[in-house]
């Protein structure tokens, strides 16, 4: 097997189980570790070989061990059967380390780091916004084959078995009044919280207009770091503005959701029937959580990748569950 398909999520789908192996890259890191432990055995036999014997006494059998363990994690996989209707991760594809039923399952959702790149993961309905199980290995980009391919084989999959494990849906309280959204004749326009906005446009303003005045602190620098210096605020000023006039409307009458904003940067307009799901994305920053984007997903009809509209960055969960279920009821 070549190392671009270890380093890709795979997996199996038989008729009642899929099996996902998401650890690949434990081979080729394993591979890499053991390179490493040979050069400095040699290394330390070369300059200390008097010491050589006591030292790789203790070093080897436990750089064996670590390597074997490494190496073997890679068969790490998780399976979904649906004849029980049970989650299993299996490490080294022997030891169950996490088994749940389905109904303790919530979704699986998006994990995006701050450094970039993202995964798939599975959430428990205990923590729905938490660490959850690695389904897939890491992607740069969305639009990578075996991200698509397993965006569309194997999450819709996983998800009916969720949906026949609980056919009976939980009874949700019938919206009459919306948090997050105002209305008016049949249009449901997103409230945007504008005060940080503002403050930034006014204060990047205010220091790009002073470095035009005789006051500037760039005054005595260059040209090139003084236009540095009026040009970054008023470029951020100008973003920032834009956000503020950021609208996003359910139009219940045409059946149509839109983002529109002055200067058209990532407008969107979509039916009502294109909408697949929503993806959670659960952003961190140095290993910390630092919210949750909901996004919602349509799908055009003939298109060959999904489009994604960002509604709002959320940190808790009893919001994130009550924006999700003020859009269905507007969409319903």
């Amino acid at each position: 097997m070549s190392i671009k398909k270890l380093i890709k999520t795979r997996w199996t789908v038989e008729s009642d189980r899929i099996t996902i192996y998401p650890y690949g890259l434990y081979f080729i890191v394993s591979v890499i570790l053991a390179i490493l432990v040979i050069g400095f055995t040699i290394v330390v036999y070369i300059m200390e070989p008097y010491s050589f014997d006591h030292t790789m006494t203790y070093l080897i059998p436990f750089s064996i061990v670590f390597l074997a363990l490494f190496f073997a994690s890679g068969y790490t996989h998780i399976v979904f059967d649906n004849s029980n209707f049970m989650m299993t991760k299996k490490w080294m594809g022997i030891v169950p380390v996490v088994t749940k039923s389905f109904d303790q399952l919530h979704s699986i959702n998006v994990m995006r780091q701050s450094t970039g790149g993202f995964n798939f993961r599975m959430y428990p309905k205990d923590n729905k916004f938490g660490k959850g199980i690695a389904l897939s290995s890491y992607y740069a980009k969305d639009t990578h084959p075996n991200c698509v391919a397993f965006t569309n084989e194997v999450i819709p999959l996983i998800h009916r078995y969720l949906d026949m494990s609980s056919p009976l849906k939980e009874q949700k309280e019938i919206i009459t009044e919306y948090q997050y959204f105002t209305e008016s004749n049949g249009i449901y326009t997103y409230k945007q919280h504008r005060i940080g906005a503002v403050l930034f446009v006014i204060v990047c303003l205010a220091f790009g207009i002073h470095e035009c005045t005789p006051y500037a602190y760039s005054l005595d620098k260059s040209d090139m770091f003084r236009v540095f210096m009026i040009a970054v605020p008023l470029l951020f000023a100008g973003i920032f503005l834009n956000a503020m006039f950021m609208n996003i409307i359910f139009d219940t009458k045409t059946r149509m959701v839109e983002k529109k904003s002055p200067a058209r940067i990532g407008n969107l307009k979509m039916p009502f029937e294109y909408f697949q799901n929503f993806h959670m994305i659960r952003k961190t920053t140095n290993g910390a959580y630092s919210g949750t984007e909901v996004h919602m997903i349509f799908h055009e009809p003939g298109a060959k990748n999904t489009k994604s509209l960002l509604i709002r960055h959320v940190r808790n969960t009893k919001k994130i569950d009550r924006l999700v279920d003020e859009i269905k009821s507007i969409m319903r």
